[in-house]
């Protein structure tokens, strides 16, 4: 084989062995960003859930205020009646 044959080859090849290296570290990188995008996504997901039980703890809270509201509403009137009640039996 020729000497300007073989150097040829043996440019060929390193160009290859470059080329290799460079394909093996953008799959890599590929690989590392898809991952990255999954645990985003999964992040994201979680981020909606706990969104989802603050909205739900919120509603409950109203619901609970509501009803406190209409105790102590049902206990003023109460408390009124008490006082007419001893008012009618101390005059």
């Amino acid at each position: 084989m020729p000497r300007q044959l073989r150097g040829s080859r043996a440019s060929i090849n390193d160009y290859q062995l470059t080329i290799a290296s460079a394909v093996e570290e953008q799959t890599a990188t590929t690989n590392e960003m898809s991952r990255n995008v999954a645990e985003a996504s999964t992040g994201s997901g979680e981020i909606a859930t706990n969104i989802s039980g603050v909205a739900a703890a919120a509603d409950a809270t109203t619901l609970a205020l509501a009803k406190t509201r209409g105790a102590i509403d049902d206990l003023a009137r109460m408390a009124t009646d008490l006082r007419g009640a001893v008012a009618g039996f101390t005059s």
